[in-house]
């Protein structure tokens, strides 16, 4: 079953988006972190983030009395969102079907991605937008 191809931890390697002029940008800066996990059971959890982000200087902070700048600085490196995952094996796709997420507004959508395999890594494609192309590479984590 396809599922057991994906199930397991995975560690970003990178994240890269493609532009149409043929440069290329980082969205989470030069050595992103992430970690994915699939389980054989169908759920799913992603959490990625820049390691440059600005630390609050607390390590349990009152989030309440965070200065607002500092708070959207700190939350604007961060990607985290949780469900469920279906495979659509024809297309190459894997659906994320969004339960919890960091972003109120992803709660109950659907997360599609191309993927493929190569060479060890898990490649996984969001649709592109403007002509603009992301790619995540992730490898099993050890």
């Amino acid at each position: 079953m396809l599922n057991e191809d994906f199930a397991g931890s995975w560690q970003l390697v990178d994240y890269v988006t493609h532009l149409p002029n043929g440069e290329w940008t980082e969205p989470l800066g030069p050595e992103p972190y992430g970690l994915g996990t699939y389980t054989a059971a169908g759920f799913m959890s992603a959490h990625l983030m820049r390691r440059d982000r600005t630390p609050l200087g607390n390590a349990r902070p009152d989030l309440a009395a965070i200065e607002p700048g500092l708070l959207a600085a700190t939350a604007a490196g961060y990607i985290g969102y949780t469900g469920r995952y279906t495979i659509d094996r024809n297309a190459r796709r894997v659906i994320h079907h969004v339960e919890a997420a960091f972003l109120p507004d992803w709660v109950g959508t659907d997360m599609i991605r191309d993927y493929s395999f190569e060479n060890g890594l898990l490649l996984l494609r969001p649709p592109a937008a403007a002509g603009a192309v992301p790619v995540l590479r992730w490898r099993r984590a050890s």
